[in-house]
């Protein structure tokens, strides 16, 4: 998981904690997660300094402090919140110099065409970094955070090798995907031919055109069938979705918004989604899902929205 994602589930935790609603099992809940990872506790107590000025608040729904926060007439709140943005931003940068450093990086909601010096093409989603390394030998892309899209011109002298920490996908003819996950997998989905996928240090399988292949715990699981699906279609500025769960593609919106989607995934578990959708403009795609779904979407600025059951 990486640091940005652990600093909006920090984020989640403490939004949750100043509602007055909030449970013992919500706390029981907020301290096993403290506990799961060093990195949790590490994350709330800095966010806990930096959000000192909401412990003066009294005990309300988080609804009213952020309203209050961000009304006009509390200019010295939006300094603090703006303070808090900047100290927030350079942590995360600080905490992930290699992928500011990276040789061909995307913000949010941006996507990149790249054009290599062998003849082949990249394209970079949303919040993605890449660094390019060619020599005699091989041209070898790591993939240091989000997605990317290639085109490989042949050269068969010099394998083709886009890397994670988890392994290897080397292509065997054209066009894949490669993405690194929240979760620390590595998904790689080929569009045209094959592409060898190889932990570190285990057996690799071969993943043909319209299948996918799962890099997890080192080890690549057996290629399975993505069956009716537009895994590119992101390269186009897209999101089609043919039923899918609305918290997958609520997910997906996320990563093209600047600042925090929040819902409960259990209370929108039987929603499901089929459409449509442009990556541009993810306010137009939320419409779409309120006035197709018994969800209502309620924006906080642009920096928080929370999707929820009608």
């Amino acid at each position: 998981m990486n640091t940005e994602h652990i600093i909006q589930q920090a984020a989640n935790w403490l939004t949750r904690l100043h509602d007055e609603d909030v449970s013992e099992a919500d706390r029981q809940a907020f301290n096993t997660w403290c506990q799961a990872d060093p990195r949790h506790a590490v994350a709330i107590e800095r966010m806990r300094v930096l959000w000192g000025h909401f412990d003066a608040l009294p005990a309300q729904p988080a609804r009213i402090a952020l309203n209050r926060a961000f009304a006009p007439q509390r200019s010295r709140g939006l300094q603090v919140l703006g303070l808090l943005g900047v100290l927030l931003c350079g942590w995360v940068g600080l905490e992930r110099a290699p992928v500011w450093m990276a040789d061909q990086r995307t913000g949010v909601g941006e996507r990149r065409q790249i054009a290599l010096e062998d003849g082949s093409r990249l394209q970079l989603n949303s919040n993605s970094a890449v660094d390019v390394k060619f020599d005699g030998h091989q041209r070898v892309i790591e993939l240091l955070q989000g997605e990317l899209w290639v085109e490989v011109a042949k050269d068969a002298q010099r394998p083709f090798v886009v890397r994670t920490d988890q392994g290897t996908a080397t292509a065997l003819g054209t066009r894949y995907l490669v993405k690194r996950a929240e979760n620390g997998s590595t998904v790689v989905t080929v569009i045209e031919s094959s592409v060898a996928v190889k932990g570190e240090g285990a057996e690799g399988v071969k993943v043909a055109a319209g299948q996918r292949s799962v890099l997890e715990h080192g080890r690549a699981r057996p290629p399975q069938a993505i069956g009716n699906t537009d895994p590119d279609a992101w390269t186009r500025g897209l999101l089609k979705v043919n039923d899918q769960p609305l918290s997958d593609v609520l997910q997906t919106l996320a990563g093209y918004r600047h600042g925090l989607v929040r819902f409960d995934a259990q209370a929108l578990k039987d929603l499901r989604v089929s459409g449509v959708f442009k990556l541009d403009d993810t306010a137009a795609a939320l419409a779409a899902l309120a006035d197709n779904l018994p969800i209502q979407v309620e924006y906080f600025t642009d920096l928080l929205v929370l999707v929820k059951p009608r």
